[in-house]
């Protein structure tokens, strides 16, 4: 391939890392919560350097499909590889070249509503579709500065028509496609105003299909309607609450919220929808939680956030509701409305797993939690309904899982029954 722009791999300033301290299996690592009720707490992680599977040399895009599966652009491995929502391996396509279904530093990718893959095929000055399954379906663009042609494709998105939007970072401007291929119009030049960008690195499409662009060397998020007109923008260089230093990533959550990748910062940030400030979280670090190069982000049907890091962490970190305690089973079971009595007998019970998990004894804690069950599924029909019962039995064994009860079923946070069931009947404690 002649006259491309290559993106630099960081093995050659590869230095020791540092290992993550490893947190008690009973800590749960929370970030500081948003404002109007919303909260986001470390969920799971995954990833570390190299190029086994699950490994990463430097992750960069992520996208998810409707069953709630991971796809990460796995930069310098020139491959995407699937995850379940956890970060349970699935599979992987891609090898290094410029042939047919091969890749050469893939930054971006989306996800049409048949499930197919479309990927900023960085290197290689193009855009490749892919079917769910990883099978080449086609490719568009070379190098060059006309409509269709690509310096640096970084980043990629998909309208609710399935015409794809395209960060042509080194041209400074977005140009848009159709499923195929087929050049439909494009927007921006380098420089600082309205419809302008100047290393233009993320790009998100609401359920309005306004396209969003985190404009990294203007400190900006730009907002356009599909057809490339300017609507807003916000943002400047700065440390402080809305401030941003060279933001990558961008989303945009169900209730069109705007969280922001801010690189430099070592945080997210998110707005609200006309772009002021809501809340962040994040610092500088390994731990969970913490953020070294953060750049990519995707946001699930549930509204969790998944963030990619590059060197050194390389790996993928999730942040959602946080998982529910014994402190939250105590809020539930004052909302059941049960007798004092058959309450004050429950209470006692979660108390002293409260005190257990406090001393170390998760044995114990399992045992009352399974008597706490078993005490409320007899009341089920009787002095408590029986959907009552089930939704608070759910959210014991949620704890229960949680902390590695053998007899307690750990649904995923991301897919299970009780996720959906907290966020429709404990919205005080979730986004919804």
């Amino acid at each position: 391939m002649h006259n491309s722009i290559p993106i630099r791999h960081p093995r050659w300033s590869r230095r020791n890392r540092i290992g993550a301290a490893l947190l008690t299996a009973l800590a749960l690592a929370l970030v500081p919560a948003a404002p109007a009720g919303a909260s986001f707490g470390f969920i799971t992680q995954w990833g570390s350097a190299g190029e086994e599977d699950g490994q990463f040399e430097s992750p960069r895009g992520i996208a998810i499909d409707s069953q709630g599966d991971v796809y990460v652009a796995d930069t310098f491995n020139h491959r995407i590889q699937k995850f379940d929502p956890d970060g349970s391996f699935l599979g992987k396509f891609g090898t290094h070249g410029a042939s047919d279904g091969q890749l050469n530093s893939p930054l971006g990718i989306a996800i049409d509503s048949n499930g197919n893959l479309y990927v900023a095929d960085t290197n290689n000055n193009r855009i490749d579709k892919f079917d769910s399954s990883g099978a080449f379906l086609g490719k568009w663009g070379s190098f060059g500065t006309e409509n269709g042609q690509f310096k640096v494709p970084f980043a990629v998105a998909v309208d609710s028509n399935d015409d794809v939007y395209v960060v042509d970072r080194a041209n400074s401007r977005i140009q848009k496609f159709d499923s195929s291929g087929s050049f439909l119009t494009t927007w921006g030049s380098f420089g600082s105003g309205n419809s302008q960008f100047n290393n233009p690195s993320g790009i998100a499409v609401d359920a309005q299909d306004d396209v969003y662009v985190a404009d990294s060397g203007n400190n900006q998020v730009k907002v356009y309607d599909s057809s490339g007109a300017f609507i807003r923008r916000w943002g400047e260089f700065g440390t402080g609450d809305g401030q941003l230093r060279s933001p990558n990533g961008v989303a945009v959550d169900s209730l069109g919220n705007v969280y922001v990748v801010d690189t430099n910062n070592s945080r997210i940030e998110v707005f609200d929808p006309t772009g002021a400030y809501l809340s962040q979280w994040g610092t500088e670090g390994t731990g969970e939680g913490q953020f070294e190069a953060a750049v990519g982000i995707a946001i699930d049907q549930d509204d969790d956030v998944f963030v990619s890091e590059l060197f050194p962490n390389d790996r993928v970190q999730v942040f959602g509701d946080p998982a529910p305690t014994i402190a939250d089973l105590l809020d539930s079971l004052h909302e059941l409305g049960l007798p004092r009595g058959i309450e004050s007998s429950l209470a006692r019970k979660l108390e002293g797993a409260q005190q257990d998990l406090e001393e170390g004894d998760v044995g114990d804690v399992c045992g009352k939690l399974r008597a706490v069950v078993n005490e409320v599924r007899a009341q089920a029909g009787k002095k408590i309904s029986t959907e009552a019962a089930a939704e608070f039995i759910a959210e014991v064994k949620e704890v229960g899982g949680d902390l590695g009860c053998p007899e307690c079923e750990h649904r995923g946070r991301h897919r299970g029954w009780w996720h959906h069931q907290h966020h429709e009947h404990h919205g005080h404690r979730g986004r919804h």
